[in-house]
């Protein structure tokens, strides 16, 4: 088992590596902008979201499966895991080129961008499960090491080609490198090796575990992204585009509550016995509570002073973005808790519970986000979006009332950080004449 200060350097690793990701994505996102048009941005928005909603259909949970199995490091279980990893990806590839014209039609978007982004679940599908051995054997630094090399070769790359061609097949083909780029890479970690096996024993065990996940996987997906598909049919792409500016940079500390929940709360805690959980628990508590109350603190921080932020990285075609990112940070305050708690339903074994809250949070959503647009035209719908992330904690904690699993206490502080935190900044510029950073809200209907 082990102690409260090997997790401490798990989350510190985790957090550090995050921290270069999230500046190489924060570039990229900035040299996207000045080079590109901000219609060529929403396209890339709609793409993208339809994209990784392909990817997730017939999900069963390849790393969650090869985490959760005693014998999920063993070389046929890898096989066969690594089989259905690839026939999904070229089946999925299939189902996408097939799907292209109609979403051209639907979106107004040239049906040869989707046909190039279809050909990403096939080659993402080929990578090695060395992946996510890395994770079940909790080598955090490597893990993250490894992400942080795919993902600055793919920055070079991408840069390179939206200077070089400076429309949309820039963003489009760099989207279909990234992918081969992680792939390639996945056979130079250890014990990379795999080749086809269909155990139907190993793939009946998979498919058990994972159907709840892939109904969760599916869930999460419509409601993480239902935002982006909905406002790509309603809003000016150009429009989009800003709102996907925003949108990207709020999600960053929610990527890295998700990359901490999977990378380190799940495996520590699946990988014992229901006896021992507590006092894995324990010693996960303290790095946990230092990493939620610096986190939510430090997203009010920024909400206050998005506005400024704003103003100072991009040019006056994207200043719509600062009120946005204000709005969108409040409710990353809850998505950062609610991918942390979800950890503790995947890691008892529970991950009905987990599927309920992720469908509740859809309902939500569907409903949320039209009225809305209808009562406040394109803020009210920015607005729905952070609301749906407050509710989303509340779906979490009851399944986690259900299991006997929480952290609710710590929770509890680290939002009252937050609203004192955004409390305190509101009345600083108030105090300095700056007023309030949703100044911009009401400017577009």
């Amino acid at each position: 088992m082990s102690t409260a200060s090997g997790y401490l350097g798990k989350f510190v690793w985790t957090a550090g590596t995050f921290v270069v990701s999230a500046g190489l994505k924060f570039g990229l996102n900035i040299v996207l902008a000045y080079l590109l048009a901000p219609e060529i941005l929403g396209v890339m928005v709609v793409v993208n979201a339809i994209r990784l909603g392909v990817e997730l259909l017939t999900d069963v949970g390849i790393e969650q499966n090869i985490i959760h199995h005693r014998d999920g490091l063993d070389r046929q279980f890898r096989d066969t895991a690594w089989t259905l990893q690839l026939l999904r990806g070229v089946l999925l590839s299939l189902v996408f080129l097939i799907a292209a014209p109609f979403l051209a039609h639907a979106y107004g978007i040239d049906v040869r961008i989707f046909l190039v982004a279809a050909l990403s679940p096939m080659i993402g599908g080929a990578h090695s499960t060395a992946i996510f051995v890395l994770v079940k054997q909790m080598e955090v630094r490597r893990r993250n090491l490894f992400e942080l090399s795919c993902e600055a070769l793919a920055f070079a790359v991408q840069v390179a080609l939206a200077a070089w061609l400076r429309s949309v097949w820039a963003p489009v083909i760099g989207l279909v490198l990234a992918v081969a780029i992680r792939s390639a890479l996945s056979y130079l970690l250890p014990d990379p090796g795999q080749r086809l096996r269909f155990d139907r024993e190993i793939v009946r065990r998979i498919v058990h575990f994972g159907k709840w996940i892939a109904i969760t996987s599916l869930v999460m997906y419509a409601a993480t992204n239902l935002d982006r598909l909905y406002l790509g049919r309603v809003a000016p792409l150009a429009l989009l585009g800003i709102y996907g500016i925003a949108r990207a940079i709020a999600e960053l500390p929610t990527t890295l509550a998700r990359r901490m929940s999977y990378q380190i709360i799940f495996p520590a805690l699946a990988s014992v016995s229901e006896s021992d959980r507590a006092g894995q628990m324990g010693a996960i508590a303290g790095s946990r509570a230092v990493f939620t109350l610096g986190v939510c603190a430090a997203l009010a921080l920024a909400a206050s002073v998005a506005d400024g932020l704003i103003l100072m990285i991009y040019d006056p075609r994207y200043q719509a973005a600062s009120w946005m990112l204000s709005v969108l940070l409040g409710g990353a305050v809850f998505a950062v808790l609610s991918n942390l708690n979800e950890a503790l339903l995947l890691s008892a074994g529970r991950p009905f519970y987990a599927s309920v809250a992720n469908m509740m949070r859809l309902v939500t959503l569907a409903v949320l986000l039209p009225t809305g647009h209808r009562l406040a035209g394109f803020p009210g719908a920015v607005v729905a979006v952070a609301v749906t992330e407050l509710l989303q904690y509340g779906y979490i904690a009851v399944g986690l009332h259900r299991v006997r699993m929480s952290f609710w206490r710590q929770d509890a502080l680290a939002i009252g950080a937050a609203c004192a935190v955004f409390a305190v900044m509101l009345a600083v510029r108030w105090q300095l004449g700056f007023g309030t950073p949703l100044a911009g809200l009401g400017r577009i209907g």
